[in-house]
């Protein structure tokens, strides 16, 4: 089966990810704030998860309380994600970024929660803009001065941003579009996210014996429509999965099994920390592959199993690992199942320089 990319794909030239790198801190619960503590208690429920970790930016040093670590200043946070952009430009090369600088450039920001300025303790209006808003510094060192906006979609900005990137790229009214993120895994609203849905698709079989850690990220990808070389992308679909387990189960590996084809290198799920996602995922893997339309070789990873949660962020992460993973060879195709949250899965297909992989036939 040919590896066909659509013409609406678009191209990455540059990406790059941070994390906090800080070491985790166990939430516990404090006795004067009441509604945390609820939502600790629900989210445990809900998501069968007995214990939640913390990595944040702006933790100083070792021997972090959990007291502490709900007051994490957020200056790091805009300098990690102003060393991601800057990574990423670096990926772009001085010249093309300076042709960059002379075209058409768009600045799409996403984050999980929007106005967060109040939990931030924020102590200049600059800084409140930033947060809440745009990171102007951003749009100013790299000359982006044709449009800019910030998305807001809980654990599906990243995916939201390039929907916005791929049609801002497609009708030519961009001829580059900057996406950047920051994910600030602010307790209350961690635990919040996880106690308000009820755990999709049934229980989980078991409580999940390890922590959830919730690790604080940044990131930034260049994306344009025609590039000479590299990774592409494109969301391909979206599908509202059944409330039966095993309907859904079945429904999301005919989805894989007709997205994958002969150079499928990998599937990548588990973009949520939710047990019993995670398991019906790990089934409809298992079902995809015993399917004659599924490829033979591919790998499965659960991000969040080997990156912890970072929410909106995570299905960054997972193009990121591409960059890095063995198999990714010229002329591969990965797949990218994202749950959003409520019940739906959105696909999002990546090919590693399919243009060469032509020249190649």
């Amino acid at each position: 089966m040919k590896c066909a990319v659509p013409d609406s794909a678009i191209g990455v030239i540059g990406i790059s990810t941070v994390e906090s790198g800080h070491a985790f801190v166990p939430f516990e619960p404090s006795w004067f704030n009441a509604t945390e503590a609820r939502f600790f208690k629900q989210a445990q429920r809900r998501q069968a998860q007995q214990e939640w970790l913390f990595s944040r930016f702006g933790m100083s040093g070792d021997g972090v309380d959990s007291e502490q670590m709900r007051r994490a200043a957020y200056r790091d946070a805009f300098n990690a994600l102003a060393k991601v952009c800057r990574n990423a430009f670096d990926q772009v090369g001085r010249k093309l970024e300076t042709q960059i600088r002379k075209q058409r450039s768009a600045f799409v920001y996403f984050d999980a929660w929007g106005e967060t300025a109040t939990f931030e303790g924020t102590n200049s209006w600059r800084d409140v803009i930033s947060l809440d808003m745009l990171p102007k510094p951003i749009l100013r060192d790299y000359g982006i001065r044709n449009f800019s906006c910030k998305v807001r979609g809980e654990r599906n900005g990243f995916i939201h941003a390039v929907r916005l990137a791929s049609d801002l790229l497609n009708s030519d009214e961009m001829d580059t579009v900057v996406v950047a993120g920051l994910f600030r895994s602010l307790p209350i609203m961690v635990l919040s996210s996880a106690a308000e849905r009820v755990a999709l698709h049934g229980a989980a079989r078991s409580k999940l014996a390890s922590p959830c850690p919730s690790v604080e990220r940044a990131g930034c990808v260049v994306l344009r429509k025609h590039p000479a070389q590299g990774m592409s992308l494109a969301i391909t679909s979206y599908s509202q999965l059944p409330e039966s387990p095993q309907r859904a189960r079945d429904e999301l590996a005919r989805t894989w099994a007709a997205r994958c084809n002969d150079r499928t290198a990998y599937v990548m799920a588990g973009l949520h920390p939710s047990a019993a996602m995670r398991e019906l995922e790990r089934d409809a893997y298992a079902a995809s592959a015993a399917s004659t339309a599924a490829a033979p070789g591919k790998r499965y990873l659960s991000v969040c199993d080997v990156y912890g949660d970072s929410g909106c962020m995570n299905p960054m992460l997972a193009l990121t690992h591409l960059t890095n993973a063995p198999d990714w060879r010229t002329g591969s195709h990965a797949l990218i199942s994202a749950d959003d949250g409520r019940g739906g899965v959105w696909a999002m297909e990546c090919w590693n320089d399919p243009h060469g992989a032509e020249a190649l036939e």
